[in-house]
């Protein structure tokens, strides 16, 4: 996978639209879908403003051609909301258990 299909798929993931980038960058929406669809080289300036900006992205990640993730730590994922209540009474339970 390369670098620019790399940030383009995280940045999704993260929900960022084009126009939040380009407003946050300073560009237009245009130049970050050319940067983001490979059609125009990624600059090295913005490359390195969006890593500062994001700084779970691993670095070693993101230039190794064989990994695919590029943040260090992959998201824990959750299935719904717990109810407080709910999230009380699974500590309670795990402490009777343990104790």
């Amino acid at each position: 996978m390369k670098i620019y299909q790399k940030i383009r798929e995280y940045s999704k993931g993260k929900g960022e639209t084009m126009r939040d980038v380009a407003e946050a960058y300073g560009v237009t929406p245009q130049s970050i879908q050319l940067y983001f669809s490979g059609k125009n080289a990624m600059p090295l300036s913005f490359l390195a403003w969006y890593i500062e900006t994001h700084p779970e992205i691993d670095l070693y990640a993101l230039f190794n051609k064989e990994q695919q993730s590029i943040v260090s730590e992959p998201k824990a994922t959750y299935n719904k909301k717990s109810k407080k209540r709910d999230v009380i009474d699974r500590i309670v339970a795990i402490l009777e258990e343990e104790l």
